[in-house]
């Protein structure tokens, strides 16, 4: 449709079109068919006006300049039909761009709804795993007070003692049904830090509970 730009045709930081071989050179080849549509473009603009300028230039009056006139206005008329079409195939192309640049667009809202849901996700795991940490941090505040061997809960004036570590133990239960939830769907949800956490936890309610059961073993 058009000729090809020069080998050794380059674009400065101005986008203004430059011949130097000191410069990386511009390659066609390496750009998409929307790229290379607007190259040739810019090309035949280009030679148009260059044809232009020299129709105004020809000295018309004398026969070789007339002919040469014609000559010239010959390729002037078959570069602007060329430039005709490359403007309908460049709109084409443009076209396929923009619907494609739309479906792209498309995929990306799409994706980052995605994204969205599971970042939510993964911070709704955290804040319950973290409200079952500062549950445990209290329970084992509390627990801290029963030492094994330091309480003797076969008397009488420690039933309250008793009932206190009893009620504990329920806590403790509860958080690990908690803690083990949390475990689960992070498991299932793939967040590897957050199961991990969740274990830890896990391990110190159950080192806990063992602690209550001791105590209320009288051991």
């Amino acid at each position: 449709m058009f000729k090809k730009p020069p080998a050794n045709l380059h674009f400065g930081k101005d986008g203004k079109k430059g011949y130097n071989g000191a410069m990386p050179t511009f390659r066609s080849e390496d750009l998409s068919p929307f790229g290379r549509l607007a190259v040739e473009l810019d090309t035949a603009f280009s030679e148009m006006t260059r044809m232009s300028g020299q129709i105004q230039r020809l000295d018309i009056d004398s026969e070789s300049g007339l002919e040469r006139a014609v000559k010239v206005l010959d390729l002037f008329a078959r570069n602007g039909q060329a430039v005709a079409e490359g403007i309908q195939a460049f709109s084409k192309v443009l076209q396929e761009a923009r619907s494609k640049s739309e479906a792209a667009a498309q995929s990306v809202m799409e994706r980052a709804e995605a994204i969205r849901d599971r970042k939510q996700h993964q911070s709704d795991l955290r804040s319950r795993l973290a409200s079952v940490e500062s549950s445990v941090a209290a329970a084992n505040a509390e627990l801290s007070g029963f030492r094994q061997g330091g309480k003797d809960l076969s008397g009488d004036k420690n039933t309250r003692i008793r009932e206190q570590l009893e009620r504990l133990s329920g806590d403790l239960k509860s958080f690990l049904d908690a803690a083990q939830a949390v475990k689960s769907d992070a498991a299932r949800a793939k967040f590897k830090t957050i199961e991990r956490d969740a274990q830890n936890v896990l391990d110190v309610l159950r080192a806990s509970s063992r602690r209550i059961e001791k105590a209320l073993a009288g051991e």
